[in-house]
């Protein structure tokens, strides 16, 4: 299957998804989201002119290159340079077939020789015919040179190299270009036109007719809310905002609400809060939504809903449930900044700021109309817009594509200005006409020059999205900013951008290579105060410099009035004193970083471990494949079975043992052969399979199935699948077929390989037999059973009388065949009498039965009884098909029963397994009148061969037998019946039962020992061995004969004249070294009594020439049931013995029963004397079906297909922002872990999300982790005197660590999971992280260390215990993993559990453990009591209270109790992430009861009754830590707490630049 990308052309359209007139934000950001199909993408733009000049966008990997205009930035040209990188089709018929290869081609690689499209394919098949197109000739003439002939349709143009000597205008062009002076297309362009040579003429200019948004091109989408052409700039806090195909929506800034921008342009694209630094999808974070996260809990935003890989460097942070919770009292100062909000449209191109309503800014001035004084805004309790910025997207800044470039015209009416102000003006031009429309309004010159001057920032593509929004809100207040500003004077500076401000409008100017400043965005916005600010500045107050006096207009506060935010900035920042996480691992998976983890955990994995692990001390563990078959793609089954088997494997290296497992493919068989066939008459025109040379059909299918397999290689490899890729055998391997054969021959020479005339399980769909294992039953078959009788004579009521033997046959077409009937000896039988049918024999308990579905309209009458023991040796005849045969017999059967039928059953040897064996006790042959294509022959009514002679058994056949029957008066009845009947498990049609000469494997003489063996199996689930040993007892011989080409063949020889079969030991050897020096194809290609086959032994006895060939191949069971002989290393080895097979429950009756069966006689072959026979595998592991969410099986006309890809890419989940959130291989393998794969596995929606959403918790705890490790060397590490949050944390992780290894060493890898997934929630997010926040963030030295190497510890478990169904993420948290630690440390998938588990046991604690019940019990009080409290809004966070926990009652064993709370009191508060904890024997004093409030609540501890109180603290919150320990009334350093004001001092000696007074906004964080 090809895994080039494939895209449909639509001329004058676009090609696939890219759609002319697409705005290149649009068409970037599908492009970089799909990175696995698009890997390079080359931007090419004028750093002059870079929105005036084209723009480029160059896919050298897919071949095809993109052109869009300057200004507006659409696309206008697609251009096709190479047809080898890219399926292009067109109406669904292919412009080139590219060669089927097992992944695309690269940049790199590619097919660079792989011409384009002739062109009578494109005049002939593809587009039809046109007028004449253009020639080009070559720069320098020459005879010699070639030129180029542009072929131009509407909409699209073919450029077909052509030798410039043959080049006459006079030619006519179909004959010049369909001759050799002309090559295939060298290149093809999609544009909008009648034709190239007009369209080329304005092709960036004219107006463009489809619209922006990939999402509006697309058909049948969702509705998708109206684009803006262009933005126009009114004044006066007044946009309005010109729309493609709706009426202008304007904007009033101080009026319009949120619900007015939903209403009129849609849900914004991301909600960017300037509070917290976070962007959200669709909806603002209101407070009603917060919850209290865990203590490394996700952000309520979601970092990985950008649309573009640019914007993934948004703020994140990982707030505790404190931080949240207090959030009201973080911006208590800040006044309203907390509802500040910006709607983000990117797909529009201008973010517009929401807060509550300041005054507007003044409308711009006219002569006739000066500027007016603003009036003032009404207070007002609603959001409104307040700010618009409009985006340039300009090629080479630092936001680039991170939105769509919005055009915009500053409105003329509103000038008085004729000339043309707008996006695309020179900002030299449009500031000078600015600056002339304001002249004269303001105070002085210089307050004019305050108001314009520039100011220097140095924005690069590092910065995050919140840098863009800087301008809007306060940009004046952040310290980030004021670092990048290299002058707030002058504007000299070397920065990528300058700011000039105007009253109502800021400039974001771009300083290009000709420091020609032309690209730029736009800010309208309202303004603080009335521009007469501006007036009282200039006047004599000194203005703040630069940008905060064209932003705000107003001049220096009084005290009191002075914002709390600026008053907060220029306060101490302790925030500056914390050390908080910082890391660059991803929040979720980079897709482009993908193969080279998968590298890393897979191929490089598999080889080290071969090379450093040795065979002794720790062993080896194979585990041997039970081989897929090479046809067709991959299914979620075999992602089950392929994923359990690596998690197998990586359990086991992390043992520290050394891994074998090499990968097999199953490649014969009928699926491959019919492809082959219908490939092969495809390409012949031929309809019939007999006329096509069996050599042509091998060839085909060894080509296909190296397609399958190079596919199939590649998707499993993608899944992360650990294994010797590079030895992966196949069943059509030379050396493989050769191991079978000589099983084979062994088998021969023990006497187990006969040929018999006996019925087997016949395809006429295939024509082939088949084996039990090849059938699928069907419940819902429908046979046209009958009621037949056949004349007899019989004593009743003691004279002898004519009567009828009455049968009923599901199978009325093979009653030709009949040859006796069976009756049971212990059985009763009644004598009835009919008035049209006469006397019937009927089973005594069956009659009443018979007479309702036989004789519905007549009366029946019982008038005899006879014993099933006096019917036996009777005879009857048959006087419609057996017409002059003798009379057959009437034959005591075991099988008969009077559960069905008459009691009587029509016996067929041919037709029938158990007819066969009790005719042949009774020496009667087998007769079966059937062809291979399951038609009667004319043997079948030898009186009238023609009547049924060609007709279908299944069809036309059993009617015409039910026709024969009915006519000559032996008919009794008919009837539709459902019930179970085989199927061919490839072509999903009926099979027969047809008696043919076969070749047979004698299992029943090793069926015992087969048996025996089985005993000494483990099998997983234990029921798999009884269902193994029942297929096993029920087999006596394997039909292993195929009637096909592509297979093994059986190495028989035949007698020319009489047909007889050769078989023994010399005859095989002696083929089987044929086979080894010319290989089985020659069997096909050599004449057919080419004596080189022909043992000398059987030349010399029977002479030249006289034997033939076979042309039968093996049972494809029994070439993977062989594979067992790939296992050992010696070439000779009896039986090597596999650790583990593991396969789907179908393969009791498959690849499990005949890998037994071969190796056990194999074995019985070669040691017959031996005892002790042993099966290829010691544990035999089970696992169930892939269903969906009803339990049905996967089926594509059901419509409940999943694809493992589906689950890898992410697309069933909701598309977030119009991109696939890709979960990587790693979701598969989590799915795969998480399920009970004994039973049937179920996969759907919501079982993914659940997936998804464990996934993401994991990366967010390795971020948390690896964010605090990032300054840690393992020098420091150390471990003694650790507090009592860290013990418990080490004692959890013991314990958990333990009982994993267990339930993998289980094999139930789903406990495992779970129980991660536990320890994660329970121990690390709801009590490890919340409380070692508080070590990590604020304290310094050994406090901090000794978090820190409880973090290390606990990550380096954490990967070892997800090392086996997530080898993925492991391998990425190791390679952000800081340098010291790796430099320090064996890598993670290198690390084996006995070594850690020996490390976790120092730190086991018996007092310890015996006493967190009784801390986790006052836990859970006291978060019942603080929750008492919350409702009442007494308290926000955790901190916000005090503890006192008392004993209540003096009985039982309370003074133990006390003393372990009193053990650990100085960690308790730590312990309950509160601010302080008391503990009280006795009434609590009476000072408790004065607090604000207080809130109790009782529990209970080993019988001892205590009471936990929480009430408000009586001291000051502490501005660095938030633990209400500072004292009341304190300033600056005095509103700290003791520990904080000596952790600041001590900085401040060693570090004292960073306590300095700063402009930072994060000032508190939490601990």
């Amino acid at each position: 299957m090809s895994k080039y990308p494939s895209l449909q052309i639509h001329p004058g359209r676009g090609l696939g998804f890219l759609i002319l007139g697409a705005s290149l934000h649009d068409v970037l950001t599908r492009l970089k989201a799909q990175p696995h199909l698009y890997p390079t993408i080359d931007l090419s733009y004028s750093p002059t002119q870079p929105l005036i000049a084209p723009i480029v966008l160059n896919l050298p990997a897919n071949g095809f290159r993109l052109r869009f205009d300057g200004p507006d930035q659409r696309l206008r040209l697609i251009e096709v340079l190479d047809f080898g990188k890219t399926q292009l089709s067109y109406k669904n018929i292919d412009l080139v077939k590219l060669p089927e290869e097992q992944t695309a081609p690269s940049a790199s690689q590619g097919h660079p020789g792989q011409q384009g499209p002739a062109f009578r394919h494109v005049y002939n098949r593809l587009m039809g015919p046109t007028f004449p197109g253009e020639y080009l000739p070559p720069k320098e003439v020459a005879e010699s040179q070639t030129g180029l002939y542009v072929l131009s349709y509407p909409g699209i143009a073919f450029t077909f190299p052509l030798q410039h000597s043959a080049w006459s205008p006079g030619a006519d062009f179909v004959s010049l270009l369909s001759s050799s002076a002309a090559a295939p297309a060298k290149s093809l362009a999609i544009f909008d036109g009648a034709a190239w040579h007009e369209a080329r003429q304005d092709l960036f200019t004219r107006p463009c007719l489809n619209p922006r948004s990939l999402a509006l091109s697309t058909k049948g989408k969702e509705h998708q809310p109206d684009e803006v052409e262009l933005v126009n700039v009114r004044g006066g806090g007044v946009v309005d905002l010109i729309r493609r195909s709706s009426a202008p929506f304007r904007v009033v800034l101080g009026e319009t609400t949120p619900q007015d921008l939903v209403a009129e342009l849609g849900p914004p694209d991301a909600i960017y809060s300037k509070n917290d630094h976070r962007l959200s999808i669709h909806k603002p974070r209101r407070r009603e939504q917060r919850t209290s996260h865990g203590s490394y809990g996700a952000s309520p935003a979601r970092n990985d809903d950008f649309i573009d890989a640019d914007q993934s460097s948004a703020h994140t942070t990982t707030d505790d449930s404190d931080a949240e919770d207090d959030a009201d009292q973080r911006v208590d100062d800040q006044g309203q900044s907390t509802a500040k909000c910006f709607y983000n449209y990117f797909h529009h191109g201008f973010d517009i700021f929401i807060s509550y309503p300041s005054n507007p800014s003044p409308p711009f001035p006219r002569p006739d109309h000066p500027a007016q004084q603003p009036s003032t805004t009404k207070a007002m309790d609603r959001l409104v817009a307040t700010k618009v910025l409009l985006h340039g997207n300009v090629p080479g800044s630092y936001p680039f594509n991170r939105y769509r470039r919005t055009r915009w015209a500053i409105d003329s009416e509103s000038t008085g200005v004729s000339a043309s102000l707008d996006s695309e003006t020179p900002f030299t031009e449009l500031s000078h006409e600015l600056r002339n429309i304001w002249k004269g309004n303001y105070a002085c010159d210089e307050a004019e020059k305050a108001t314009q001057h520039a100011i220097v920032l140095d924005r690069d593509w590092g910065d995050s999205p919140g840098s863009s929004y800087e301008v809007l809100e306060g940009w004046e207040d952040s310290e980030q900013t004021r670092k990048k500003s290299s002058s707030a004077q002058g504007g000299s500076g070397s920065g990528t951008t300058q700011i000039f401000g105007f009253p109502g409008l800021l400039f974001e100017v771009l300083r290009n290579d000709a420091l020609t400043l032309s690209a730029f965005s736009i800010l309208i916005q309202c303004v603080e105060l009335s521009v007469s600010g501006a007036l009282r500045m200039a006047s004599g107050n000194d203005p703040p410099s630069g940008i905060e006096t064209c932003c705000t207009n107003n001049g220096p506060w009084p005290e009191n009035d002075m914002p709390s935010s600026t008053r907060k900035l220029l306060s101490t920042a302790w925030g500056s004193t914390l050390l908080l996480p910082k890391s660059s691992f991803p929040p979720r998976a980079i897709v482009g970083d993908r193969p080279d983890y998968i590298a890393k955990c897979t191929d490089e994995l598999y080889k080290w471990q071969r090379i450093n692990r040795p065979a002794v001390g720790h062993g080896q563990f194979v585990l041997h494949d039970g081989p897929p078959f090479a046809n067709g793609p991959l299914h979620i089954g075999h992602a089950l079975n392929k994923i359990l088997k690596d998690i197998t494997c990586r359990f086991q290296l992390s043992l520290g043992k050394k891994v074998g497992y090499v990968p097999g493919w199953d490649c014969h068989g009928l699926p491959i052969e019919i492809k082959a066939l219908e490939r092969l008459k495809k390409q012949r025109a031929t309809r019939s399979d007999e006329s096509i040379d069996p050599i042509l059909v091998r060839h085909a299918a060894r080509e296909l199935a190296e397609d399958a397999i190079a596919t199939q290689r590649h998707e499993f490899r993608e899944w992360g699948i650990m294994a010797d890729w590079n030895n992966a055998w196949k069943t059509m391997d030379w050396d493989f077929e050769l191991r079978q054969l000589e099983v084979f021959s062994g088998m021969v020479k023990a006497g187990l390989i006969r040929r018999r005339f006996k019925p087997v399980y016949w395809s006429p769909s295939s024509r082939t037999a088949l084996a039990e294992a090849e059938l699928d039953y069907r419940d819902d078959h429908c046979s046209t059973a009958a009621y037949v009788k056949y004349s007899m004579e019989l004593r009743v009521n003691g004279e002898l009388s004519k009567v009828h033997a009455l049968i009923w046959t599901t199978t009325p077409w093979t009653l030709p065949a009949n040859r006796a009937i069976a009756v049971h000896s212990d059985l009763r039988y009644y004598i009835i009498e009919t008035p049209e049918d006469g006397r019937l024999i009927v089973s005594e308990s069956r009659w009443k039965h018979v007479a309702e579905e036989a004789f519905p309209t007549q009366e029946v009458t019982v008038i005899d009884t006879v014993l099933g023991k006096d019917l036996i040796g009777q005879t009857y005849r048959d006087h419609v098909f057996g017409v002059g045969s003798p009379a057959r017999p009437i034959l005591d059967a075991v099988f008969v029963s009077d559960s069905t039928g008459t009691g009587l059953v029509h016996i067929a040897p041919g037709h029938g397994m158990e007819d066969y064996e009790l005719c042949l006790d009774h020496g009667i042959s087998a007769f079966a009148p059937v062809d291979d294509a399951g038609r009667f022959t004319i043997t079948a009514l030898q009186n009238h061969p023609s009547v049924l002679a060609n007709k279908t058994v299944l069809d036309d056949g059993s009617e015409a037998v039910i026709g024969l029957l009915r006519y000559h008066g032996f008919l009794v009845n008919t009837q539709q019946y459902r019930h179970k009947y085989p199927y061919d498990w490839r072509t999903k049609l009926p099979v027969i039962v047809r008696a043919t000469e076969q070749w047979f494997a004698d299992v029943g003489q090793i069926q015992a020992s087969a048996l025996d063996a089985l005993d000494h199996v483990n099998f997983i689930p234990t029921s798999g061995q009884e269902r193994l040993k029942s297929f096993v007892k029920n087999r006596q011989e394997w039909c292993i004969s195929r009637q096909r080409a592509w297979g093994v063949p059986i190495p028989a020889l035949y007698h020319k004249n009489s047909g007889k079969a050769i078989l023994t030991g010399d005859s095989v050897d002696h083929i089987i070294s044929e086979i080894r020096s010319r290989g089985t194809s020659a069997w096909w290609t050599d004449p057919a009594d080419d004596a080189r086959w022909i043992a000398p032994s059987l030349s010399a006895k029977y002479g030249i020439g006289v034997f033939r060939r076979g042309k039968d191949t093996m049972d494809v069971w029994f070439d993977s049931g062989t594979s067992w002989t790939r296992m050992g290393e010696d070439y000779d080895d009896i039986c090597p013995q596999a650790d583990v097979y593991l396969e789907g429950t179908d393969q009791h009756r498959g690849w499990f029963q005949s890998s037994l069966l071969t190796c056990i006689a194999r074995q019985k072959a070669s040691e017959p004397e031996s005892q002790t026979l042993k099966a290829p595998f010691k544990t035999l592991i089970t696992h169930g079906f892939v269903l969906d969410s009803a339990g049905r099986k996967m089926s594509k006309s059901v419509g409940n297909v999943i694809s493992p890809n589906e689950i890898i890419a992410g697309s069933l989940l909701p598309v977030v922002k119009n991109r696939l959130d890709a979960m990587g291989p790693d979701a598969l393998r989590l799915w795969v872990a998480s399920s009970d794969y004994t039973s049937d596995v179920k996969v759907n929606l919501a079982v993914l999300k659940t997936i998804h959403t464990t996934l993401t918790k994991y990366r967010t705890l390795f971020k948390f982790i690896l964010g605090n490790l990032q300054d840690f060397h393992p020098s420091k590490m150390t471990l003694s005197g650790l507090k009592t949050p860290h013990r418990i944390a080490l004692l959890h992780l013991h314990s958990v660590y333990c009982n994993i290894y267990r339930f993998y060493n289980m094999l139930d890898y789903a406990k495992a999971v779970n129980e991660i997934n536990h320890y994660i929630a329970r121990d690390l997010s709801g009590f490890y992280l919340e409380t070692v926040k508080d070590a990590l963030y604020l304290e310094r030295g050994e406090a901090r260390v000794h978090a820190q190497s409880t973090l290390l510890i606990i990550s380096q478990c954490l990967q070892t215990m997800l090392a086996p169904v997530a080898p993925l993420l492991v391998e990425e948290t190791w390679e952000y993993t800081p340098k010291d630690i790796k430099d320090n440390f064996p890598h993670p998938l290198h690390v084996t559990w006995d070594k850690q588990v020996r490390y976790l046991d120092q730190f086991t604690d018996s007092q310890l453990t015996r006493d967190i019940p009784t801390l986790d019990a006052a836990n859970t009080a006291i978060k019942r009591a603080q929750e008492k409290a919350r409702r009442m809004k007494w308290m926000g966070g955790s901190l916000d209270c005090f503890v006192m926990l008392q004993v209540t009652t003096f009985h039982g064993d309370w003074q133990t109790v006390s003393d372990c709370y009193n053990r650990y009191l100085s960690d308790l508060a730590t312990l309950f992430v509160v601010s302080h904890v008391e503990v009280y024997e006795g009434h609590p004093p009476v000072a408790m009861w004065l607090h604000e409030w207080i809130e109790a609540e009782p529990f209970e501890v080993d019988g001892v009754e205590m009471m936990a109180y929480v009430y408000k603290p009586n001291k000051a919150k502490c501005k660095r830590c938030w633990r209400y320990l500072a004292p009341l009334g304190g300033q600056d350093e005095t509103a700290l707490c003791e520990r904080c004001r000596t952790i600041v001092q001590e900085i401040r000696q060693s570090e004292p630049s960073q306590v300095a007074v700063q402009a930072k906004q994060n000032g508190t964080a939490g601990g």
